[in-house]
């Protein structure tokens, strides 16, 4: 079992064996906050404070029989997970069920929206929870946008939750998939979760497969001159035979602001979504910076 799942396990068996699914996002998102290694990553979404992977691995627990299917989380087995976690987790646990004490539903989504109020910037129910004056807190804590620029990062090594704040700190509004097949066995990065997960924070995804790489043209790739003789041969096939793909792109900022090229590799030198902005900037009707992330 994944070491996070049982911090996850010892955090609700702390809480009592039983908590909402709401209240668990919220009290979880805490727990991450006192943590050395946070276990989940969350984005501002539609009550606030979201992980995508908390309600992954609930179906997945749920499966092994750990814990129930309802709408909360109940434990449903016996099994102690406390004394199998790291000392500091143990203790993150203890500070944070201390802390919260019985602070629970409404209550408890005010204190995370008020001490984290980045997180509650996409909130659905914003105005039911704080005052005018507290709202004004919340809306300017959401990142301003500069003049529109071109991104591009890749999701080696990071969390669905991690990746898509990068796109919303940096005021991205359309990602732009440049893989030839959007698949991957990353949890989160498979189209259709990604999809799903640019439009709860307010992203459009759009995907461009004509502007990928063939899996089989990337299986020897050894160094950085393995990678380089690559690209060469990407731009002057698939890059000249797409031209109108760029045009779109283009098109989208002008409409839209602020794009992002996304792709795999963390490393954008390793990363023909590298080519694909060089065609971009190298374009007339192309007047905006790139800034690689």
């Amino acid at each position: 079992m994944l070491y996070r799942k049982k911090v996850l396990l010892a955090f609700i068996e702390a809480l009592g064996c039983q908590v909402t699914r709401t209240d668990l996002q919220k009290l979880l998102f805490l727990l991450s906050r006192v943590q050395e290694q946070p276990s989940y990553h969350f984005v501002p979404y539609r009550y606030g404070c979201y992980s995508f992977n908390l309600d992954a691995d609930k179906r997945g627990l749920t499966r092994l029989g750990l814990v129930s299917t309802d709408d909360n989380w109940v434990l449903a087995s016996q099994e102690s997970y406390l004394p199998s976690l790291m000392p500091e987790d143990r203790s993150a646990i203890d500070t944070v069920t201390r802390q919260v004490k019985g602070l629970r539903g409404r209550e408890l989504i005010r204190h995370v929206y008020l001490t984290h109020p980045y997180y509650a910037i996409n909130s659905e129910i914003l105005q039911e929870v704080l005052d005018p004056t507290e709202q004004q807190t919340i809306n300017s804590s959401r990142p301003q946008a500069d003049s529109p620029r071109l991104f591009t990062l890749g999701y080696e090594g990071v969390s669905l939750e991690q990746f898509l704040n990068r796109l919303i700190e940096n005021s991205v509004s359309v990602l732009c998939d440049v893989r030839r097949n959007a698949v991957s066995m990353k949890y989160g990065f498979s189209k259709r979760t990604l999809e799903g997960g640019c439009r709860g924070v307010g992203i459009d995804y759009l995907h461009f497969p004509k502007l990928g790489i063939e899996s089989r043209q990337r299986q020897q790739l050894h160094s950085q001159a393995d990678y380089d003789s690559l690209f060469r041969g990407y731009r002057e096939t698939t890059l000249l035979q797409n031209r109108d793909a760029l045009e779109s792109i283009i098109g989208l900022m002008d409409t839209h602001g602020s794009v992002a090229l996304t792709c795999f590799e963390a490393d954008s030198a390793q990363c023909h979504r590298s080519c694909v902005a060089d065609a971009l900037f190298s374009n007339p009707a192309f007047s905006y910076p790139i800034l690689h992330l």
